[in-house]
Formats: C-alpha cells, structure tokens, sequence
C-alpha cells in the first residue's frame, strides 16, 4: 500500500495565479517547480534532476522516471479519461517489477503499479502488463478553474516494507475538449523557497 505521510502541499490562490497559460503544443514539461500549468494537450512530469540528486533514498529506490499524461477516449461519452504512458531509465522497471510482483499475493502486479503511479483503486484497471501506460476514467472538468474531480500523477519510491512511498505528485484535471490543467502540487518531505530552491519541508 502507497504511503503517504505528512506531504506539503501548494497550490497557487485565484485564477490569475493558479494557470500559468501557455500554447497548446505536442508536450509540455511539467517540472514541479510551478504549481499550475494549463491548458495542455499533454503534459510530461518529470522530477528535477536536482532534487533526485538531493534526495539519495529517492535516487536509489525510485520506479519510474517521467509520467506523460494525454486524453484519451473515455468508456462513458458522458465523462473523460487520461491515459498515462511512463517512462523507466536504469533500474526503475526492475525495482517496480519486483514491488508488484511482491505486492499483492492473490492480485496482478500490474494493478499494484497501477495504484502506486495513479492512487487509483486497483480493481478493473487499464494498466498494462508490461506497465509502459495506463487509463484512468474521470469526470470532465466543467472549466479551467474546477478541480472538483482529479487525477494524480505520482512518483514514488519501494520502502523497505515491501510497498511503496509517495516523494512527489501532481493533480490535474481534463475537459471534454482533452485540454489538461495542473491544479497543485504535493511533496512529502520537500518544498520551494521563495528563491526556487529546494529544501526539507
């Protein structure tokens, strides 16, 4: 089970500061060092190498190294979906491969994976088993502002528990048009300084 203890969270206060606008284009690279972003046809998370390089137990233990999310067509026309494609370097997929095999005795590794990138609940999920993308089925945003119902984007790392610990995620929502909007951001043992710097919170 995903553990998520104590995380900072910030988010951006009104409208003028919440979006930082920007082109719609074919990626945009969202670096956690904002606390919006929108709208985007597709968004790739990525943790700062510089915050890796300060964290050695995330270095060491993460499982995945980009998180590139796009809308994709929804089960039910009525709402929205995203789909995830992940991105491994190094070791990642070997240390997510042994955590979900290892997670649940009873249950496919892919829906442990799916869990610990999504927080989703992993029952009836669209993870593949290779664990290179996901879906995830959700409500339509009803503007750029309402993050009334979100998805998360989560970079985690194996603990020496068997499971899984959340370092950093992103919430965003989607609108019916695919444009995706980031609403906040959650850090578990991070946070920016006021001079972009990054140190313990």
């Amino acid at each position: 089970m995903t553990s998520v203890s104590s995380p900072v969270r910030w988010a951006a206060v009104g409208l003028s500061a919440v979006f930082v606008l920007t082109a719609c284009s074919s990626s945009d690279v969202f670096d956690f060092t904002e606390t919006s972003m929108g709208p985007a046809e597709t968004i790739e998370f990525r943790v700062p190498d510089e915050l890796i390089e300060m964290d050695q137990e995330y270095a060491e233990n993460r499982v995945v190294d980009s998180i590139t999310v796009s809308a994709t067509e929804a089960e039910d026309p009525s709402e929205c979906a995203v789909r995830y494609d992940f991105g491994y370097t190094g070791d990642d997929l070997d240390r997510l491969t042994e955590f979900a095999e290892n997670h649940y005795e009873t249950r496919p590794p892919r829906e442990a994976a799916f869990n610990a990138f999504t927080g989703e609940a992993p029952n009836d999920t669209d993870m593949e088993d290779d664990f290179s993308s996901a879906v995830v089925q959700l409500k339509c945003a009803l503007s750029p502002s309402d993050d009334s119902d979100t998805a998360e984007a989560r970079f985690v790392r194996t603990n020496d528990k068997g499971g899984t610990t959340h370092f950093i995620l992103a919430e965003f929502s989607v609108m019916s048009d695919g444009e995706l909007f980031v609403h906040g951001v959650e850090a578990r043992s991070w946070r920016l300084d006021s001079n972009g710097n990054w140190v313990k919170g």
